[in-house]
C-alpha cells in the first residue's frame, strides 16, 4: 500500500506538498534533503544564522521601543499640565487666586496621574506648574496657556 502512495505522489512520510515549497523554496529542499539522506536536524550553521538574524532584528526594535516610552511620557506630561492649568482656572473663578498645591485642584476636577504635576509658583495673578516627561520637564503658566519644554 505504501507503494500505491509513492507511485499516487503522495509524501510516505505523511507530510503533504504544495503550500510550503511555493512560499519557503530553500527550506522545502532542505527538508527534503534531510528526508533523503536520514538526517533528523539543522546544522550548527544554519541554527547560528537563525541566532544572528534574531540579534539583529532585536536591536533594530529595542531603540525604537525605547523612543516611544519616552514619546508617550512626554505626551501624558503634556495632558497632565493641560489638565491642571484647566482646573487652576476654576480654582481663580472661585478663590480670586491661583492654587499654590495641585492637591488644592482636586476639588476642581484635576487627578494626579503618573507624571506628577507640581505647582512652583502661584500668586494672584500668576502660576506656574511643571511635570516630568521622558525627554525632559514641561511647564505651564497662566502667560503661555500650553505646555512647553522646560522648568519654571
Amino acid at each position: 500500500m505504501a507503494e500505491e502512495l509513492t507511485t499516487a505522489g503522495a509524501d510516505p512520510a505523511g507530510v503533504s506538498k504544495g503550500w510550503d515549497e511555493k512560499l519557503f523554496p530553500w527550506f522545502a529542499r532542505r527538508m527534503e534533503e534531510l528526508r533523503s539522506t536520514r538526517e533528523g536536524g539543522f546544522t550548527l550553521i544554519e541554527l547560528l544564522v537563525v541566532v544572528v538574524i534574531i540579534g539583529i532584528l532585536a536591536a533594530i526594535a529595542i531603540p525604537t521601543y525605547i523612543g516611544q516610552e519616552d514619546e508617550a511620557k512626554d505626551a501624558a506630561a503634556k495632558a497632565q499640565l493641560r489638565t491642571a492649568a484647566t482646573s487652576q482656572q476654576l480654582y481663580y473663578a472661585k478663590q480670586d487666586e491661583y492654587a499654590g498645591d495641585a492637591t488644592d485642584l482636586e476639588a476642581y476636577g484635576f487627578r494626579q496621574g503618573e507624571q506628577e504635576v507640581t505647582v512652583v509658583a502661584a500668586s494672584t495673578s500668576t502660576y506656574c506648574m511643571q511635570a516630568p516627561g521622558g525627554s525632559g520637564a514641561f511647564k505651564i503658566t497662566e502667560d503661555t496657556g500650553r505646555p512647553e519644554s522646560g522648568t519654571c
